[in-house]
């Protein structure tokens, strides 16, 4: 029954709200992070780029990813916030916290109680990866984490003076 919800989640739970695609608009969300602090994807327009990941802790896909994770934390967390979303699909608080501390997770991370952020960006499955731009612009919707991260941050970080985008 468990595998059932999970399917019928990734395929239906998210419908459009926003389309939250390559090219896009971010669309502008608060979360708690689990050490306590508040993200709001706004503070970062102007100033840094972001990367998303929405994961769960069931997805075997999303514990592959973990090394990845922590090596582009560790290697351009200066450049880029990252903020690993836990969708709270068939997952608890405290079963998202033992996992922090079980895989050593480096990269902050945020519980989606209510899945509100995760159906805002019309998440259909973990993991689901997001680089924004410093103009607020998503670049990059994924299942995998890009392997040519680097070749593209000057890119991600260059604040653009036209309106294409602006909000």
């Amino acid at each position: 029954m468990k595998i059932l919800l999970t399917l019928w989640f990734c395929l239906f739970v998210s419908l459009p709200a926003a389309a939250a695609y390559k090219d896009d608009i971010a669309a502008d969300f608060s979360i708690k992070e689990i050490n306590g602090k508040t993200f709001q994807l706004a503070d970062f327009k102007g100033k840094q780029a972001v990367y998303l990941v929405f994961w769960a802790t069931w997805c075997p896909n999303c514990k592959r990813e973990i090394p990845k994770l922590k090596e582009i934390y560790a290697n351009y967390g200066k450049d880029i916030k990252v903020l690993a979303i836990n969708t709270s699909v068939n997952d608890s608080l405290k079963k998202v916290k033992h996992y922090i501390d079980k895989h050593q997770l480096t990269y902050p991370v945020a519980y989606d109680t209510g899945r509100e952020v995760t159906k805002l960006y019309n998440v259909m499955g973990t993991p689901t990866q997001l680089v924004i731009d410093i103009n607020g612009v998503i670049q990059y919707r994924s299942a995998e984490v890009p392997d040519d991260l680097a070749e593209h941050l000057e890119r991600l970080l260059t604040v653009k003076s036209d309106t294409t985008h602006a909000e």
